[in-house]
C-alpha cells in the first residue's frame, strides 16, 4: 500500500517500568489504563481497566486474566493516536477523558475507539514507534525496481496484433502537429497506453511526439516539457530506469530555468524525478528532492496547506520504502496533525492512517 497516493516506501527504546510499560520483553509492549469507548460492532459497552498488549501478532486488549478484543495487524485498515479534542469531548459527553490520548483502530467494519489514561498522544506515538523500531532492527530498504516481465502473447495472431499496435503508435507520434489540441490528444492516448501496461506503445508514441512538439512549439515550451515528462515516466514503467532518469533530469533543469525552482510544473517533474530515483534504489537523491519540494511548497502556500501536506506525504512514503520506518511514522503523524478536522476522510488522511498501521506492523518489510 505504501506509496505516493495515491502509493509503498518507509530508535532507541524509551520504555519505562515506572510508567507501566513492559520492557522485560522487547517483542511486546504493554499499555495499561486503557478504556474501551465503543465502535466495534460486537461490543457496545464502555469498559475500563483494560491493558493493550502490542506484539508481532497485533494488538490485544485484555482484562485481568481475560481476553477482551484482539486486532491482527492484517485486519487493521488504519491507526490513529491523537489528543482528545474539545469538540469531540463535548459531543461524546466524556469529560473524564480530557487527559491522555485517543487511540483509534480502523477496521473494515468500523472504528474502535479507546482512551489511554495519563499518556499524552506524543508520548504514546513515540513509544509505539520506538517499540517497532527496536523490534524490526536496522533499516532495510526496498531494492531497486526490477524491469517488468515481457508481455505474454497467446499465439502468432497476438504477436501480430501487438506489432500493429506499436506501428500505429509510432506512426501517430510522427505525424505533424497542427495545434496544441492534437498534442494534448496524443499525450492523453500515450498515458492511456502507459496506465494499461502497454509501455512499448506509449514509448513508440511519445518519442516522436516529443521531437515533434519541440519542433512545432520549441524545446522549452511547457507542452513540450509535459510530453518529455510523460516519456520519462514511460521509460521508468518499462524498466528503462537510466533513460527515465536522463529525461527527467533534463526536464527538471529546463523547468527550473523557465518556470523557477518553485514553479508548479517544476514541482511536479521534480516529484517524478524523486520517484525515478526511488525506483532505481537511490533513496538519498529521492529524499533530497522531496525535501526541496516541501520547502518550496511551504514557502509559497504555508506549512499546513494541502499542497505542503501532500508533499510531506510523498516524502513519508519514500522514507518508509528506504527503510527509515520511525522517520516515516513521525512524518505521517505530521500529515494527520496538519489536516483540519473537516479533512478526516480526505485521501491524505486515509492514506496516512493506513500506512501508519502498516508501518507499526513489525512483520512488514519494504
Amino acid at each position: 500500500m505504501i506509496g505516493h497516493p495515491p502509493h509503498p516506501g518507509p530508535g532507541a527504546g524509551i520504555l519505562s517500568r515506572a510508567s507501566g510499560w513492559n520492557d522485560d520483553d522487547m517483542s511486546s509492549l504493554s499499555i495499561p489504563q486503557v478504556t474501551y469507548l465503543g465502535g466495534h460492532p460486537d461490543r457496545a459497552d464502555e469498559t475500563r481497566g483494560l491493558t493493550a498488549v502490542v506484539d508481532r501478532s497485533g494488538i490485544l486488549l485484555r482484562r485481568p486474566f481475560r481476553r477482551f478484543l484482539t486486532f491482527d495487524w492484517a485486519a487493521l485498515r488504519g491507526l490513529e493516536v491523537r489528543t482528545p479534542g474539545f469538540l469531540s469531548l463535548a459531543i461524546s459527553f466524556l469529560p473524564a477523558y480530557d487527559d491522555g490520548s485517543s487511540l483509534h483502530l480502523h477496521l473494515d467494519r468500523g472504528v474502535c475507539r479507546f482512551h489511554v489514561h495519563g499518556v499524552p498522544a506524543p508520548d504514546l506515538r513515540e513509544r509505539l514507534a520506538s517499540w517497532v523500531g527496536d523490534t524490526v532492527g536496522p533499516p532495510a530498504p526496498l531494492p531497486a525496481m526490477p524491469p517488468p516481465p515481457p508481455r505474454a502473447s497467446s499465439g502468432p495472431l497476438d504477436v501480430v496484433r501487438m506489432s500493429l499496435d506499436l506501428w500505429r503508435a509510432g506512426g501517430l507520434g510522427r505525424e505533424s502537429l497542427p495545434d496544441r489540441g492534437t498534442l494534448a490528444y496524443r499525450l492523453s492516448l500515450a498515458e492511456d497506453h502507459r496506465r494499461c501496461g502497454r509501455y512499448g506503445e506509449a514509448i513508440a508514441l511519445l518519442e516522436p511526439l516529443a521531437a515533434g512538439a519541440a519542433q512545432a512549439f520549441g524545446p522549452v515550451d511547457e507542452d513540450t516539457l509535459k510530453v518529455r515528462n510523460a516519456l520519462g515516466q514511460a521509460y521508468l514503467d518499462a524498466g528503462q530506469v537510466d533513460d527515465g532518469l536522463d529525461v527527467l533530469r533534463e526536464v527538471v533543469a529546463v523547468a527550473e530555468h523557465l518556470h523557477g525552482v518553485d514553479g508548479a510544473l517544476t514541482l511536479v517533474v521534480r516529484n517524478n524525478l524523486a520517484i525515478a530515483y526511488q525506483h532505481a534504489g537511490q533513496y538519498a537523491q529521492a529524499i533530497e528532492l522531496h525535501e526541496q519540494n516541501i520547502r518550496h511548497t511551504e514557502r509559497n502556500h504555508g506549512r499546513d496547506s494541502i499542497e505542503t501536506i501532500g508533499r510531506r506525504n510523498n516524502l513519508a512514503a519514500t522514507l518508509a520504502l528506504a527503510g527509515y520506518r520511525e522517520r516515516a511514522i513521525e512524518l505521517y503523524w505530521e500529515v494527520l496533525d496538519a489536516l483540519p478536522d473537516g479533512y478526516r476522510s480526505h485521501t491524505l488522511a486515509v492514506n496516512a492512517r493506513q500506512n501508519l498501521a502498516i508501518l507499526h506492523n513489525p512483520s512488514w518489510t519494504p
